[in-house]
């Protein structure tokens, strides 16, 4: 299927753009994760497509594959993602983010001047419960984590691939990626991350499914519980055969979930 570019701009020295795929109906927008790309998207509409309607809407977005991550300097990802839904020819009407691209949509829902679209998708999130202390052992923990999902994301890439590549040189990969991220690309990640639990998300009123892997540390176990606890609004799954790219790798699985909750009433919060 075709897609094709809407609009690209420069917004606090950085380049926000949007590109639509082929369908009809109220829109979609498509908010990618951290060294991701907007491409990554294509399948996933593809499985979404069948009894819902929708015209996809793709950002692409400063944190990118290949990203400088100056912005960290100067912008949060919430207000990145603001200037780009106001490029948007329409409002929309469900939001889905991955990953940081998930968690700056959550930012952004908790914010007083919040979009108010139908519904919300969160796939892959990541929160720090309010009892999980900011010391040097959470750092060394995410930043393991962190290593660990570049180095998963870089296998998915390499498909079939990964299964005849010689194991060190699928590490040289990884070692390379997380050399060209660098520092600033995961002190992005860890500040949103640490700050996850100072949001407001008993206020968000938009109703939001969330969807996690069981061995993405990210969003599972005790930060389930309390992801739950801090926003009731929200439908959280946790799917048991996936992971931080469940999305991808379980698409017609995770796709058919998001079918089902568009097509029940969510109660909102009062």
């Amino acid at each position: 299927m075709t897609w094709y570019p809407v609009v690209e701009v420069e917004r606090d020295g950085e380049t926000l753009a949007v590109h639509r795929g082929p369908g009809s109906g109220p829109p979609l927008v498509l908010v990618h994760g951290l060294e991701d790309s907007w491409h990554t998207w294509q399948p996933f509409v593809d499985a979404l497509r069948g009894d819902v309607p929708f015209t996809p809407y793709a950002l692409d977005l400063p944190w990118r594959a290949g990203a400088a991550y100056a912005w960290v300097h100067r912008t949060v990802p919430a207000a990145l993602l603001r200037h780009a839904l106001a490029l948007l020819p329409e409002p929309p009407a469900l939001l889905v983010g991955h990953s940081f691209g998930a968690n700056a949509l959550l930012e952004l829902l908790a914010e007083a001047d919040r979009p108010t679209p139908e519904a919300a998708v969160l796939l892959a999130p990541y929160f720090r419960p309010p009892d999980d202390p900011v010391d040097w052992r959470l750092y060394d923990r995410e930043l393991a984590r962190f290593r660990a999902v570049i180095g998963e994301g870089i296998r998915l890439k390499l498909g079939e691939r990964r299964r005849t590549l010689d194991p060190e040189l699928a590490d040289t990969m990884v070692a390379k990626a997380l050399d060209r991220v660098g520092p600033l690309g995961f002190v992005a990640l860890l500040r949103q991350f640490i700050t996850t639990t100072d949001l407001p998300l008993d206020t968000v009123t938009v109703p939001t499914l969330v969807i996690s892997g069981a061995t993405d540390a990210a969003l599972a176990g005790a930060r389930t519980d309390a992801f739950r606890r801090a926003m009731p609004v929200a439908t959280v799954h946790t799917r048991s055969d996936g992971g931080h790219f469940c999305h991808l790798e379980q698409a017609a699985a995770v796709t058919a979930e998001i079918r089902r909750f568009l097509a029940v009433p969510v109660p909102t919060v009062a």
